[in-house]
């Protein structure tokens, strides 16, 4: 095609097939970008191995501290059934000492979207809408996490009972 030439010199639909194509290549690029490091995922569960996997039961004594009340059971079911869906990896031997970037390397093992479907899961089971103040670089801990549902939870209940 030469400047000022504004007639396509390819067939008619070739060149719909060929940005088809590209964008389907773009789009696997992306798909990459936005998915789990399978690795790091597998490195992170390897050096997980070593702890006793718990219970959901001798998992939640691990919190009982920290969080109580007539709905602390429900989400810690909650997140012991909900986190491997995002993270990809065994809750049972998590802990709550364990630092979510460091340790867990959540934003690596996770899909990208992971704040979103947990503020989306968190809607759907609690009614509690969390999504204007969940920001998980504050969080340091999976305690702090835990700690920051919970009061959200506790907040909810004062205003409805209130």
């Amino acid at each position: 095609m030469f400047p000022g030439n504004t007639q396509n010199t390819q067939p008619p639909g070739q060149t719909d097939m060929w940005q088809s194509a590209i964008n389907y290549l773009r789009s696997l690029r992306t798909y990459a970008d936005l998915s789990p490091d399978a690795g790091i995922r597998h490195q992170v569960n390897g050096q997980l191995r070593n702890r006793q996997s718990l219970s959901l039961e001798d998992w939640s004594q691990l919190f009982a501290e920290a969080i109580t009340g007539d709905r602390a059971q429900l989400l810690l079911s909650f997140l012991y059934t909900k986190l491997p869906d995002y993270s990809g990896l065994k809750v049972g031997r998590l802990r709550p000492s364990d630092r979510l970037i460091e340790d867990l390397q959540l934003p690596l093992v996770c899909w990208f979207d992971w704040p979103n479907q947990l503020c989306a899961d968190f809607y759907d089971v609690f009614q509690v809408d969390i999504s204007e103040e969940f920001d998980e670089s504050l969080l340091e801990t999976l305690e702090d996490l835990v700690g920051f549902l919970h009061q959200r939870l506790r907040s909810s209940d004062s205003v409805t009972s209130g």
